[in-house]
């Protein structure tokens, strides 16, 4: 893992793994914190070694008030796109949605619903109701509605009682006290990040399933409906009943796959402190 700064406007990329092309998601802040941007590239990197992509996980963060904002997106933009590095962006947090030009990547919420609805029913496949973060958007629950699945209304998704939970609204909002309350058969990332590790550890001891993020949202990085559906579907069957959860057996199968390209794994699995 390693910083690149550029030199035009005051913003980096967290680099995951070196001399290869890479994805992730540029974010825009009065300041952006360069751990949280390594965190999400390792995700994305975990989510590439699931669909077998000798690539990086990528994260940019572009530092600047809000008035400056449009000149310094349009300046990191315009840098990025000159390096030999083969980088590509979904705009996230602060950035707005086709304005990074050749470096962008589409980011589309029903092939994101696609592959999470697809993990949930793969791990609780009869699953009947579901209770959601709204991080997804409406698309989550149309595809819900698809496979006969009800979204429970409810003030506080992380008390509601239903078969799934599905969130992601941000990083670490589900920890080892929550998940003690929670009253769902599986949690179902729709953002990266979302469980931390204590409460991976606490929903295994309580009987939750806690799915992998870097799996329930690969569909993006996909890119037809039906291949999400049935890629993810795969990977969580493959892991839902590994001896140490799914989060963990996930990560064993994507670092098999990085350990047959890379001389040494990356350093730390992609979950919340």
């Amino acid at each position: 893992m390693f910083i690149r700064k550029l030199t035009t406007v005051d913003a980096f990329v967290a680099v995951d793994l070196g001399d290869v092309a890479g994805h992730g998601v540029a974010r825009c802040a009065p300041k952006v914190l360069q751990g949280g941007a390594k965190d999400l590239a390792r995700t994305t990197t975990y989510s590439l070694a699931v669909l077998g992509r000798q690539e990086t996980g990528v994260s940019a963060g572009i530092n600047a008030t809000p008035e400056d904002r449009d000149a310094a997106v349009a300046a990191f933009a315009a840098e990025v796109a000159g390096w030999d590095a083969g980088y590509r962006f979904v705009a996230a947090k602060g950035v707005d949605a086709c304005s990074l030009g050749a470096i962008e990547a589409a980011s589309e919420e029903a092939l994101l619903a696609a592959g999470a609805v697809a993990a949930a029913r793969a791990a609780c496949a009869d699953a009947t109701t579901a209770v959601v973060d709204g991080s997804a958007g409406p698309a989550l629950a149309a595809e819900l509605s698809t496979y006969g699945i009800k979204v429970v209304d409810a003030g506080d998704p992380l008390t509601a009682e239903a078969d799934l939970l599905f969130l992601g609204a941000k990083v670490g909002m589900l920890d080892h006290a929550a998940a003690d309350r929670l009253r769902v058969r599986a949690v179902v990332p729709t953002g990266p990040l979302p469980v931390t590790t204590k409460a991976v550890a606490h929903c295994r001891r309580n009987g939750v399933l806690a799915l992998p993020d870097f799996v329930t949202t690969i569909g993006p990085l996909v890119g037809d409906a039906e291949s999400v559906r049935s890629l993810v579907a795969e990977a969580i069957g493959a892991v839902v009943d590994h001896g140490d959860g799914p989060v963990l057996g996930a990560c064993e199968q994507a670092e098999a796959f990085l350990a047959g390209w890379q001389e040494d794994l990356p350093f730390g699995r992609p979950m919340a402190a």
